[in-house]
């Protein structure tokens, strides 16, 4: 079907004006506070880096920047509350590895890949591997001798479909051991029955092990990063330790609801990329044992796509029980 030249100048015309009120909307934004969604907790990974990295940006881009903590559902809640928002960039989510690998394993409504603008990379955090004082081990090799001893008597805790699961599973495998999961709905709770010491085995974010190591209730046997944490220096890594199959680094990255002009993606991504490189904020996110990674949108969505395979074979090769 042919179209006339009418019609074109009349598709022409409608394009160019789409395309002055995208440059229009860019040029005035932001003119209102920006909210970073979080999908856990006060304290964690994600809402480190939200605050640090919100906090400059609020001086940068002149309007408020303020983060939202919506935990729930591993992640669902946040992550379809911002997918749904309105792609203006007014509204913006920060969730991580551990919210990617919901996708494969869960049931989510929204999918990070789909429904989301990639806006930029912020940083990358090991887990550290705790055990309680009362524990009589030191080392991961110790650990797994003396759950040898004890089949199925050790516990460590987890959550469906969750990093910590996972991190625990693959211990079980690479250690031929049997460390039962307990299953819990958070932190939290988690949290206080290793200070009880009724769980033997923590797989959590390095920041949340400090807090046990300051009390004295628990020690850091290791941690999963690629390298020692700046903050742990003295704790070997899961390779060091003879595990490099447990090398895992959670990733967070910044994302915008699908659709958000590209102009205010770059202005977003601009102003996070600038914080990063912000020396009080690299010192604060290095103090809390975060790895800052900087990364464009293009960046991104590679990165996104490169932790998707990656999780994509940790789930093959050690399957969550359920």
């Amino acid at each position: 079907m042919r179209v006339s030249k009418y019609a074109q100048v009349i598709v022409a015309a409608v394009i160019g004006l789409l395309m002055v009120e995208v440059a229009a909307v860019a040029e005035d934004f932001p003119n209102r506070a920006i909210t970073i969604v979080v999908p856990f907790g006060p304290g964690t990974g994600n809402d480190i880096i939200a605050r640090q990295v919100g906090q400059h940006m609020t001086g940068a881009l002149g309007q408020s920047v303020v983060v939202d903590n919506r935990p729930g559902a591993t992640g669902n809640i946040a992550s379809d509350y911002v997918a749904k928002s309105p792609p203006n960039g007014y509204t913006i989510y920060l969730p991580s590895s551990s919210i990617l690998l919901n996708q494969l394993v869960g049931t989510p409504n929204s999918n990070l890949i789909r429904d989301f603008e990639p806006v930029a990379l912020s940083g990358t955090l090991p887990y550290a591997l705790a055990v309680p004082s009362s524990l009589p081990v030191k080392t991961v090799e110790e650990l797994v001798a003396l759950a040898r001893t004890k089949p199925g008597q050790l516990n460590y805790a987890g959550y469906v479909g969750g990093v910590p699961q996972f991190l625990g599973e693959m211990l079980n495998r690479s250690g031929k051991v049997n460390i039962v999961m307990v299953p819990y709905k958070s932190t939290t709770e988690a949290a206080t029955d290793f200070a009880a010491g009724s769980i033997q085995v923590l797989f959590t974010p390095v920041p949340s092990s400090l807090p046990f190591l300051q009390s004295k209730q628990g020690r850091v046997i290791a941690v999963t990063g690629t390298k020692r944490a700046s903050i742990l220096p003295d704790v070997p890594t899961m390779a060091e330790a003879g595990y490099p199959d447990l090398t895992v680094e959670v990733a967070y990255f910044f994302l915008a609801p699908k659709g958000t002009p590209k102009p205010v993606v770059d202005r977003l991504s601009g102003a996070i990329t600038a914080a990063l490189r912000d020396t009080k904020v690299s010192a604060a996110l290095a103090a809390q044992g975060v790895e800052k990674k900087e990364g464009g949108p293009e960046e991104t969505r590679a990165y996104l796509a490169d932790e998707l395979h990656k999780w994509e074979a940790i789930v093959k090769q050690s399957p969550p029980a359920r």
